[in-house]
């Protein structure tokens, strides 16, 4: 039984990418699960923003970018997204476009559900607008290039959560044994920092065997599904 009003013709929903990502196939089946009046169409386009003109012309739902990106002038953005510096949602309304960060809103929830005040450890690039969505937990470090990088990414969390800089080996490792959470953001994960107490998150795409040398490991895919339950929430259907 279609749960939605017989009436609510299929409005076209605009997803933007540059790189090969599965947001638009997990997307594409939980909007044919629920039978949602919204047809996903993926787009590929260098500046996603040439896109805006047709969300009110063509009766678009709404824009998703496949990554987030700052929003452009004029936009009014949600807490998130206001947070963050960064819109990967973008909805038009009678006053013009509403901006959120639906990434960052899936991580916070991730974080909140199942690691509130856990000390956690950033791996990898950092990612700074992602900084304010760590707000769950209890204390986070990270590893970084330079001290000035790692302070950055740090400013922008409350300051009972920030943790520390790590920059040597040695201070990376001896962080890594303090923390019950690994948050790693890409690139090669040392396995020597890797402990059978240990959670791990993944943001990117992981080696299955990871999961022999922690306790649990979260793949991207989880963050993916609380994002798609997300950009929905976002365009009225909530789950």
């Amino acid at each position: 039984m279609n749960p939605w009003p017989p009436y609510q013709k299929p409005r076209p929903l605009l997803v933007v990418y540059r790189k090969a990502s599965p947001l638009f196939h997990l997307l594409q089946a939980q909007v044919a699960a629920a039978r949602l009046p919204l047809f996903p169409y993926p787009l590929e386009l260098p500046d996603p923003f040439q896109a805006l003109p047709c969300l009110g012309l063509l009766d678009f739902a709404g824009l998703v970018l496949e990554e987030a990106l700052p929003p452009p002038e004029g936009v009014r953005l949600e807490a998130e997204a206001e947070r963050t510096g960064r819109v990967d949602l973008l909805l038009p309304y009678p006053g013009g476009l509403l901006g959120q960060h639906t990434e960052a809103l899936a991580l916070e929830r991730f974080l909140s559900r199942n690691y509130p005040g856990a000390r956690a450890l950033w791996l990898g690039p950092l990612r700074p607008h992602l900084a304010p969505a760590l707000r769950p937990l209890g204390q986070v470090s990270v590893a970084a290039e330079s001290f000035a990088e790692g302070d950055a990414f740090l400013a922008r969390l409350p300051k009972g959560v920030r943790g520390h800089v790590a920059l040597r080996r040695e201070e990376v490792q001896a962080l890594a044994l303090k923390s019950d959470l690994l948050i790693h953001a890409g690139g090669r994960l040392s396995l020597e920092l890797l402990q059978p107490f240990h959670h791990l998150l993944a943001l990117t795409p992981e080696d299955p065997r990871l999961g022999e040398r922690v306790e649990r490991v979260h793949g991207l895919e989880e963050l993916l599904d609380l994002r798609v339950r997300a950009v929905l929430e976002g365009l009225g259907y909530a789950f």
